[in-house]
C-alpha cells in the first residue's frame, strides 16, 4: 500500500504510483523535522536510564522504607498515559496551572511560557513528561537485577580495599549489563512507536516539531486520510525499529555470552 495513492476521503480505488510516496517524503522538509524529533525522543532512553540507575542504586542502599520508596517511584508508570497527560496539561497550563503561577509569583518568570506554541519548548515538555511517565519501567528491571547480586561479592571487594567507585565499576555494572541492555531495547522501541501521549499533549505540533514518525504516520492516516503516505512512513519506521532491535539483540546475546 505504500506504493499506492490511497485517500480515505476519495471513493476511487488505490492507484499504483511506485515510489512517489517515498520521493515525496524524502523531498519534504517536515519529514526531516519528524526524523529529528524521533532521534531526540528515542535518545531520551539514555536520560531515563541514568535516572532509573541512580534511583535503583539509592533505593538498594536504603534499609528501612525500601518498599515504600520503590512503590512511590512506580506511581507515574502505573497511571494510564492519558491520565498522566491530562494532569500535566493542567500543571503546565500558562493561565491556570500552578507551576507557572508559582514561578511568576516568586519573580522567577516575568510571564508564563506558552510552551505548546513554541517548537523547542513543546519538544522539551513532551520529552520531560514522557520520561517522567516511563522511567520507572527501567528502574524496576534494574532494581530487580541489582538485588540479585550476591552480597559476598561486595564483602570480598571491601576486604581487598576496593572503594565504592571500584565496586560499582567492577561488580555492580558488569552484573547489571544484561538488565540495562534489555531495558534500553524495550524502551527504545516504545519511544519509537509512542503516539497517544504525544498526540494528547501537542497533536504533533506546533507544525511537525513533536511529530515523531509514529505520530507523523497517525496524522497522515487519521487527520488527512492519506493512507498511502501513512503506509510509507510506517515502512520507514519499521526499518528503523528493526535496525535498533537487531543491534540490541546482538548486544544482548554478546552480554549473555560474556556472563556465561
Amino acid at each position: 500500500m505504500s506504493f499506492h495513492q490511497w485517500s480515505f476521503t476519495s471513493t476511487a480505488p488505490p492507484e499504483f504510483i511506485g515510489l512517489e510516496n517515498y520521493l515525496y517524503l524524502f523531498g519534504w522538509e517536515p519529514f526531516y523535522t519528524s526524523l529529528k524529533a524521533t532521534t531526540l525522543f528515542a535518545g531520551t532512553t539514555l536520560l531515563q536510564l541514568i535516572v532509573a540507575l541512580t534511583a535503583a542504586l539509592l533505593v538498594n542502599s536504603v534499609g528501612r522504607f525500601k518498599n515504600v520508596i520503590s512503590s512511590s517511584f512506580l506511581i507515574p508508570y502505573t497511571l494510564p498515559p492519558v491520565a498522566t497527560g491530562t494532569i500535566w496539561l493542567y500543571l503546565l497550563n500558562p493561565n491556570v496551572g500552578p507551576i507557572f503561577k508559582f514561578l511568576t509569583n516568586q519573580g522567577i518568570l516575568d510571564s508564563p511560557i506558552y510552551w505548546s506554541v513554541q517548537s523547542d519548548t513543546a519538544l522539551m515538555a513532551v520529552i520531560g513528561i514522557t520520561s517522567w511517565t516511563f522511567w520507572p519501567f527501567m528502574f524496576l528491571i534494574i532494581l530487580a537485577s541489582l538485588e540479585s547480586i550476591p552480597e559476598e561479592y561486595y564483602e570480598s571487594a571491601r576486604m581487598y580495599g576496593a572503594g565504592l567507585v571500584a565496586q560499582f565499576l567492577h561488580i555492580t555494572l558488569p552484573n547489571l549489563k544484561t538488565a540495562i541492555l534489555l531495558s534500553i531495547s524495550i524502551r527504545m522501541v516504545w519511544n519509537l512507536t509512542k503516539v497517544s501521549q504525544i498526540y494528547q499533549l501537542t497533536s504533533g505540533g506546533p507544525g511537525y516539531s513533536t511529530s515523531i514518525l509514529a505520530v507523523f504516520l497517525y496524522r497522515f492516516a487519521n487527520d488527512q486520510g492519506q493512507f498511502g503516505l501513512a503506509f510509507a512512513v510506517g515502512v520507514i519506521l519499521l526499518i528503523i525499529t528493526l535496525a535498533f532491535t537487531l543491534i540490541f539483540i546482538r548486544s544482548f546475546e554478546n552480554s549473555r555470552g560474556d556472563d556465561a
